[in-house]
């Protein structure tokens, strides 16, 4: 586990998708009383879960889009206290997890005074939330921006093409799930006034150094008024 800023650790881990190499990152956020908020979870380890507890305790599991929830279950169970919350239409795609609430009104009233939330609009097949972490000024973002700076093969052929091998881009096969851009744009916008410190990409790197920067370039990419 990596420690980000006050209050915010990530834990990397392996990912093999379609014979590319994209690793992955479950973001741990820290509340005031110091509760932890897992989002996006990764294989869940013994070490991990030790990991965990020696810095607190786990309030609330998180799938924060349709694709980043084949770890849930193991977290959920490990830890049967904690609330999950998964986006909408992943109780119909996972109907064995019994996800405590979507991501939405519920989880905006217990943990929205620390750890914002965005849902991203007009993306029904992916439906994913970003997650503004107030203390540590950290974006937690899960396919919404790449970065893959450092890969090999095949992997570094995908990152080539998607143009995230050098920066940080919102990469063509997430813009091609985007079905109402109006929608979407609209969604981003209150992005602008965010003082981002860090950015948290589950793919596959955690900016810090100009992390404010690139992610008003992202937006301008994205036409996002």
């Amino acid at each position: 586990m990596q420690c980000v800023a006050e209050r915010l650790w990530t834990v990397p881990s392996d990912l093999r998708f379609g014979g590319l190499k994209l690793n992955t990152r479950m973001t741990v956020c820290g509340l005031p009383d110091g509760g932890l908020i897992l989002i996006s979870p990764v294989p869940f380890t013994l070490e991990r879960k030790a990991a965990l507890e020696e810095i607190g305790e786990v309030r609330a599991i998180v799938s924060p889009n349709l694709l980043h929830h084949l770890s849930l279950g193991e977290w959920m169970n490990e830890f049967p206290d904690a609330k999950s919350f998964g986006p909408a239409g992943l109780t119909q795609k996972r109907s064995d997890l019994e996800v405590g609430d979507e991501l939405g009104p519920q989880f905006d009233a217990l943990f929205g005074a620390d750890l914002q939330r965005w849902p991203i609009d007009g993306m029904p097949k992916l439906n994913e939330s970003l997650f503004f972490h107030r203390a540590s000024g950290g974006l937690i973002a899960t396919d919404f921006c790449f970065f893959i700076p450092r890969s090999k093969g095949f992997t570094r052929l995908f990152a080539i093409l998607m143009g995230i091998d050098r920066q940080v881009k919102c990469e063509p096969l997430f813009r091609a799930l985007v079905r109402d851009r109006s929608a979407f744009r609209k969604s981003l916008a209150p992005l602008r006034d965010l003082e981002v410190r860090h950015l948290s990409m589950c793919h596959d790197s955690v900016l810090s150094d100009g992390a404010n920067q690139t992610l008003r370039r992202i937006l301008d990419q994205l036409k996002v008024p």
